[in-house]
């Protein structure tokens, strides 16, 4: 009887959707930590077959987690929207990315 009632009993686990932003963030660095040292520890044992394949494993866990966390820091498209709506509505200009002006060069003055 206790055995169905554990095969019966399903695991949930936090949904990674219910996440806020900065736990997302957070774990995104934790994993890059982890696989970074990972990475470190097993490039001392390189000759071990075992080794390599963590090591390599790690090092594309690395460039994973360091993607994930370069899209948690670019703006939403959401927020972008909700921001030229607002300017409508309020007929100010808010512009959503700031760029640079582009610097004009003064032609050089003719020598004699």
């Amino acid at each position: 009887m206790q055995k169905e009632n554990l095969t019966k009993k399903e695991l949930k686990l936090p949904s990674f959707k219910t996440w806020d932003l900065d736990t997302k963030k957070e774990v995104a660095k934790i994993g890059m930590t982890a696989s970074m040292a990972i990475v470190i520890g097993t490039s001392f044992g390189m000759k071990s077959k075992i080794m390599k394949n963590l090591h390599i494993g790690a090092g594309v866990a690395l460039v994973g987690f360091s993607l994930w966390h370069h899209m948690l820091y670019q703006p939403s498209k959401k927020s972008s929207v909700k921001v030229a709506h607002k300017a409508e509505s309020t007929s100010e200009t808010v512009v959503a990315s700031e760029t640079k002006p582009k610097r004009i060069r003064k032609p050089k003055p003719k020598e004699a």
